[in-house]
């Protein structure tokens, strides 16, 4: 009897372990982690601008925000670019003075578009340079860049004062 008890509590462990496996690659893959989408989101904007992001605060958009975030004036006119779609999301890297943005547009997991702008001599971001900054993300624009950050999680609201996810990067 002691036999027979070991292998079905073996058992019930090993179902418990795979469930839990299965539980875990449900909920923690990156399609679920805004700072796995922002990561790769830093990789595109250090391989297509000069510009440091250290410093610079990392908004991400998931599906479920994409129509407050539409409201909000700063990100509004970034998301208009895009239409809002079941899985889209978005990330954008802004500098603190708002002078200067990356946005990374993802299809799932899959970054399919990006814009980098800075402001114009009005010291603003206008809507035609979010669109005449526009292309589409290339396997170069993704290669690691060897690059470390640490994220610091900021309470950020749109205007509406919806809150969404944001971070603070700053350089290891």
């Amino acid at each position: 009897m002691g036999m027979k008890f070991k292998m079905i509590a073996l058992g019930v462990l090993l179902v418990l372990f795979v469930s839990g496996l299965a539980t875990a690659q449900g909920q923690g893959g990156p399609e679920n982690d805004p700072l796995a989408f922002i990561k790769t989101a830093i990789n595109v904007a250090n391989n297509t601008k000069y510009q440091n992001v250290d410093g610079h605060l990392a908004i991400y958009i998931g599906p479920e925000k994409w129509a407050a975030a539409l409201k909000d004036g700063d990100l509004g006119p970034f998301l208009k670019l895009k239409e809002a779609k079941p899985g889209r999301s978005a990330v954008f890297i802004l500098s603190v003075s708002k002078d200067t943005a990356v946005g990374v547009y993802f299809d799932g997991g899959t970054p399919f578009g990006m814009t980098a702008v800075k402001a114009g001599s009005n010291g603003k971001i206008e809507p035609g340079d979010i669109s005449a900054g526009y292309k589409a993300v290339t396997s170069e624009m993704l290669k690691a860049t060897g690059k470390e950050f640490s994220f610091e999680a900021v309470p950020i609201n749109t205007d509406d004062g919806d809150s969404l996810t944001a971070y603070l990067i700053a350089k290891k």
